[in-house]
């Protein structure tokens, strides 16, 4: 039975709050007490100001005080409506106080006004409350609370003071200060001390704030801070924009995200593009990179800074500094992009230049404009390239190598390490070696200008070292093809020259010619110089050749030669032979004197003169008829063949034969252009695109005082195009590491220059970069005609 009462009377109140919540009217503050004056025992009117209903009245017409009990005054000409336990009226200004649960309206019920006690002053038609207050604002959704309340009865401007909370319900949003001041007309709400505002999303403090409602913004100045799910802004003014969700800040912003902190004069900041615009001594710090520049751009969903004006960078993993104009840093890849002005500085190296793509994890800088790096005393500079700065290897195009000591190097390309302390270069190679030590081991003292060696070639090779200042310098250069010094006042050429700088030393091989800049010349196949004695060693095939005023030119052959260039003096050494015109001399050593040209023989001396005038025949000896029937049969035998010039870099030219009657005849070749065929036989073809030679090969067969002679005329034609791939192919450069293989190569041709187009093959695959330069195969093609060349 009593279960049945219980569930009986559950039921009747849930049926009760289902009708409480959907289906009964709840009347507005203003109803309800325009239902309540109707049983109100006691009208008083107030003038022309007030109808007062009430319980019961305390005072007549006649006192200037009078109170009610259980009192709703009704502001007739104000249409509000105020209610309360007691009132309390002033006959004379028509003041009136309300206490005790006041509730007041206004007849449209647009404002509710709930407190304990309020005071209405007619002057200023002011409505203030002095006790904790709350506010409702039916058509805007908004509340008020605070411990003190002036407004007027139109609630136009509303002046709330004392822990004051603002709120706008449906959009929950909050605002708390300890003054707030409300204008209806232009929807504002500006907070005064210890300022908060709070939503669904973000929270910010200030010393004062300014809330526009109508285009949901927030104006907040003094030790303002916004705080969202994942960053947070410091700043002394900022503006939050709801609609966009944007915040500008200004005065020392101080940003903080997830992966970084941004510091500036001002600042942007995009809220659901996770964006930071901040201009003005702005500072970013993240977990490896620290940027300062006028203006940075975060955008922390895809991970970039862009940066502006007076830039700088720290790299912390690698302690890398640097400055920059503007630049993008892409921070998930951890790459810098800049195609203004940058600097770099890491470990003792410093880079700077006009446009970078440079990744800090893996140290990779590609050069796309001019730029320059420096170690200690040396510089590197190129029109483009890439170096990777943790191997410190570096290629560049058009390299330019220089020193603070004057060393200067240039090439078409060139590559190297600074840490490896060694450099390549190729391509029309420039170089002036200049401020080394007489002897690093021995004699630290520094050459002056005037002791630079210079030299050119088609590549050199460059090796360095560092001195106990770390300072460094070339120690030693390999320089090869067509290669061309010049120290004082001699000049020297050869296939192939070491200058070994820690020493001073030069060793010159392979088609030496010295050349002392007064008609004399000395050619060799070795010499060795030393340049701090100033002395030289040649050896194997020496000739001098000195232009003679007035007289034939001296040509003198000998087995070894020392060059005293102090003395501008040569003293040769074994089998000394020197032709004057037709006269010659022997003897075991000689010495020539450069700017003298004299020659003073020693030692077994031999002269062989050659007499010019009709007694030639008897000077020269009787004739020997089986001589002269092997010189005929020899000198008829001869022969070049065209074909055989057209076919091949070089021609058989016989220097002895013997005759079928067993005597030996000597042949002595002279060519009217050795330029372009030697009395060796080698040819020289004139580039693709020249024409073609016309050159007279002579030859004199001669036994014992007979001889006889005979001319050929031979063409020289010009190289073919595979010749010329050939030739091209000669000036490739493979870098050891197989990276980075040109993609052509420079040649010269009759009309100036060409770039023959390279395509490398390994295995079989074509490829640009491979594990080691064995086993490469570079392909030339020149209009149809294609060379390869194995590696």
């Amino acid at each position: 039975m009593w279960k049945k009462i219980a569930y009986g009377g559950l039921l009747a109140v849930l049926i009760y709050f289902l009708y409480a919540v959907f289906f009964k009217k709840i009347d507005s503050p203003a109803d309800q007490m325009k239902k309540e004056m109707k049983a109100k025992k006691v009208v008083y009117k107030l003038k022309d100001d007030a109808i007062i209903y009430a319980d019961e009245q305390i005072g007549s017409d006649g006192d200037k005080i009078i109170k009610f009990k259980n009192v709703i005054v009704d502001l007739t000409k104000k249409e509000m409506l105020i209610s309360g336990k007691e009132g309390e009226i002033n006959t004379e200004t028509s003041d009136i106080t309300l206490t005790g649960k006041v509730v007041g309206s206004t007849k449209d019920n647009k404002w509710n006004l709930y407190t304990e006690k309020v005071d209405y002053k007619k002057e200023g038609d002011k409505i203030i409350s002095e006790t904790r207050t709350k506010i409702l604002n039916n058509v805007d959704k908004t509340e008020m609370e605070s411990d003190k309340l002036e407004t007027t009865t139109a609630f136009q401007e509303l002046t709330a003071t004392g822990n004051v909370i603002y709120k706008e319900t449906e959009k929950k949003r909050e605002l708390k200060s300890d003054k707030v001041t409300y204008n209806d007309v232009n929807k504002v709400a500006t907070g005064e001390g210890n300022v908060s505002y709070k939503d669904d999303k973000v929270t910010i403090t200030a010393n004062k704030a300014t809330y526009y409602m109508q285009p949901e913004v927030i104006n907040a100045e003094g030790n303002v801070k916004y705080n969202d799910a994942e960053s947070n802004i410091s700043a002394d003014k900022a503006t939050y924009y709801m609609q966009s969700e944007e915040i500008h800040a200004d005065g020392n912003v101080h940003y903080v995200g997830k992966n970084a902190t941004i510091t500036g004069n001002s600042a942007k900041y995009f809220v659901k593009q996770k964006q930071v615009d901040a201009t003005g001594n702005v500072n970013y710090s993240g977990k490896d990179l620290k940027v300062s520049a006028n203006h940075v751009f975060y955008d922390e969903v895809k991970k970039i800074v862009n940066a502006d004006g007076n830039g700088r960078f720290n790299y912390l993993p690698r302690s890398t500094t640097g400055t920059f104009r503007s630049g993008v840093y892409d921070l998930a890849n951890e790459t810098l992009t800049t195609n203004e002005f940058y600097t770099m500085n890491y470990e003792d190296y410093h880079m700077e230049g006009t446009s970078l793509v440079y990744l800090f994890k893996t140290g990779d800088a590609t050069f796309n404009s001019k730029f320059a790096v420096t170690k200690q005393n040396f510089t590197v500079a190129g029109d483009n390239g890439h170096m990777n700065t943790i191997a410190k290897n570096i290629f560049s195009n058009k390299m330019v190598m220089t020193s603070v000591q004057g060393d200067k190097i240039t090439s078409d390309t060139g590559e190297g390490s600074f840490e490896k302390k060694e450099f390549r270069f190729d391509g029309n190679v420039n170089g002036k070696i200049r401020g080394n030590v007489k002897n690093f081991a021995t004699n630290p003292t520094k050459l002056v200008e005037s002791e630079a060696v210079h030299f050119r070639g088609n590549t050199a090779k460059i090796y360095f070292i560092s001195h106990n200042n770390k300072d460094m310098s070339v120690t030693r250069s390999e320089i090869k093809e067509n290669v061309h010094m010049r120290y004082k006042e001699v000049n020297l050429t050869s296939q192939y020259n070491e200058i070994d700088t820690g020493k001073n030393l030069v060793l010159a091989r392979d088609g030496v010619k010295l050349d002392f800049r007064n008609d004399t010349q000395m050619t060799s196949n070795f010499l060795y110089l030393d340049l701090n004695k100033e002395e030289g060693h040649a050896e194997k095939n020496v000739k001098i050749v000195s232009k003679l005023p007035q007289f034939a030119n001296l040509n003198t052959s000998a087995d070894k030669a020392t060059v005293y260039m102090k003395e501008k003096k040569i003293n040769l050494n074994g089998k000394v032979i020197t032709y004057q015109g037709k006269t010659k001399i022997s003897s075991n050593n000689a010495m020539y004197d450069i700017d003298k040209r004299v020659l003073e023989n020693s030692g077994n001396i031999k002269m062989q003169y050659h007499v010019q005038d009709g007694n030639a025949a008897s000077s020269q000896g009787k004739s020997d008829p089986k001589n002269v029937a092997a010189v005929e049969e020899v000198i008829n035998k001869l022969s070049v063949s065209q074909n055989e010039v057209n076919n091949n870099g070089k021609i058989h030219l016989p220097k002895t034969m013997t005759a079928s009657n067993g005597v030996p005849v000597t042949v002595r070749w002279t060519t009217s252009n050795p330029s372009f065929l030697a009395v060796t036989g080698k040819i020289n073809k004139q580039f693709l695109g020249g024409g073609n030679k016309s050159v007279v090969l002579k030859a004199v067969a001669k036994a014992g005082n007979d001889s006889r002679e005979k001319s050929f005329n031979v063409t020289i034609p010009v190289e073919t195009t595979r010749e010329m791939l050939e030739r091209a192919a000669r000036n490739i450069y493979v870098p050891e590491t197989g990276k980075n293989l040109p993609s052509s190569v420079r040649v010269d041709i009759g009309k100036g220059t060409i770039d023959v187009p390279i395509v490398w093959m390994s295995g079989g695959n074509r490829v640009q970069n491979a594990t080691g330069a064995k086993g490469l195969t570079a392909i030339l093609n020149y209009k149809g005609t294609e060379y390869r060349k194995q590696y």
